[in-house]
């Protein structure tokens, strides 16, 4: 297919730019870093994921079984705390990009002050009646990922404020360079704990939610209205655009549409159960939205990379492709990256509303059969839609997502191929 029409008109040049401007741009570029960084924890997880859903597929593993929980465990151990490490990573990245000494130090405060923020400690009391210090983790992963690279930013900067105004402990010059490094954040530190530590003692006080719990409640205060096919296609959208900017997209899209999903796959399962047909809900629309490997229907687009020119895309091509197959979007999601990305941000978002149109079109003549079993994990492609519906007709939902896919994301692949061959032939 020729795009070179398509590449020469002007709103793609201006795409382009703007692309360009991003990458170049310190805090966008930071948080890209800081989230590639993670790539090595989200695919290590990956696979000890996809070993568990095989043995849980062939029968020979129910999720039940001690061995099952093991292997799943280093998922929940990458994937649960990979807000935790894009803290670290961000900060990192962008101490580097301002030209600032104390990387490792400054990526250090990030992690702390985020994890008092998302996961403080507290007193739990057992049913025996003793007492135990936990963790709550609810928002060290995915669901805290935007809390984490605003706070990263703001850290760093906080603390190249006190350095600019030279507001630090001076230390020896034969002090190790760590331990000169961690004096010197020293006042900073103090700094950043009493606004971070006040902001959240405010906002549970006076909203009962942390930082990033407050954050997603608020995003999901619009989704609460939608409720009918043509909202669920607003809600994709949403949850889409939330993903392009670093926000757990369907993480609050799930705070809105989860109870009503449950009681609509309850309501089906007893109308089968009875001899009786299921019936279409609205909220069945939204696994439109990752049918074709994962968040965004990412499958095709990992195929792309893998064709591509420039060695980045063709690395995250193949670190991304086994696991999209298994619908786990994370390894492209964030190794492209996606967020912040507005070259990919565009198909990403576009395959998934119209792939949920073509699902919502697809239940009104009849065609796609609503659900009844409720799959909480992630599957293959295609074994997930029929297993939840046990029709052969919602089979096709993944392949038609594929070529869809495959189309849609074509031109901004290479323009994006592109983008990152020029820069590495400038590294070089």
């Amino acid at each position: 297919m020729n795009f070179d029409k398509l590449f020469e008109s002007k709103p793609i040049q201006m795409l382009q730019e703007l692309g360009g401007k991003m990458q170049s741009n310190k805090v966008f570029s930071s948080i890209s870093g800081g989230m590639m960084g993670t790539m090595n924890l989200i695919l290590a997880g990956a696979v000890f994921s996809i070993i568990s859903m095989l043995l849980n597929i062939s029968g020979i593993l129910e999720t039940t079984d001690p061995v099952y929980q093991w292997l799943q465990l280093p998922y929940n151990m990458t994937m649960g705390v990979v807000g935790l490490a894009a803290s670290f990573g961000v900060a990192y990245s962008y101490t580097k990009n301002l030209e600032m000494k104390g990387e490792v130090a400054n990526g250090f405060v990030s992690m702390f002050l985020f994890m008092m923020v998302c996961a403080p400690v507290q007193q739990v009391t057992l049913a025996d009646g003793s007492t135990k210090s936990m963790l709550d983790t609810s928002f060290l992963g995915g669901s805290g990922m935007f809390t984490a690279m605003i706070m990263a930013i703001l850290v760093v900067r906080i603390i190249k404020f006190f350095q600019d105004h030279h507001i630090a402990l001076k230390m020896p010059d034969s002090v190790p360079p760590f331990l000169s490094d961690s004096f010197a954040t020293l006042i900073p530190l103090l700094a950043n704990i009493v606004l971070w530590l006040g902001l959240n003692t405010l906002l549970q006080n006076v909203m009962g939610a942390n930082i990033p719990a407050a954050i997603m409640g608020i995003l999901s205060i619009p989704l609460n209205a939608l409720v009918s096919g043509p909202d669920m296609i607003v809600i994709v959208f949403i949850a889409m655009l939330f993903w392009s900017v670093g926000i757990h997209g369907t993480m609050i899209a799930y705070m809105v549409i989860m109870p009503v999903m449950i009681q609509a796959y309850g309501v089906n399962a007893e109308l089968v159960a009875s001899g009786a047909d299921p019936v279409f809900n609205p909220v069945f629309l939204f696994g439109a939205a990752a049918c074709c490997g994962g968040t965004g229907n990412t499958l095709p687009l990992a195929v792309h990379f893998l064709r591509a020119k420039s060695e980045q895309c063709r690395a995250i091509g193949k670190a991304s492709v086994v696991p999209a197959i298994f619908n786990i979007s994370e390894p492209i999601v964030f190794g492209a990256p996606i967020m912040f990305n507005p070259i990919l941000c565009i198909p990403f978002i576009l395959n998934a509303v119209i792939m949920t149109a073509i699902f919502y079109a697809g239940f009104m003549v009849g065609f796609f059969q609503p659900p009844y079993v409720l799959i909480m994990t992630a599957l293959p492609v295609i074994l997930q839609e029929f297993l939840q519906s046990l029709a052969w007709q919602n089979c096709l939902l993944p392949v038609i997502g594929f070529v869809l896919g495959f189309l849609i994301y074509a031109p901004f692949v290479k323009m994006y191929d592109k983008q990152c061959l020029a820069n590495e032939t400038a590294s070089e």
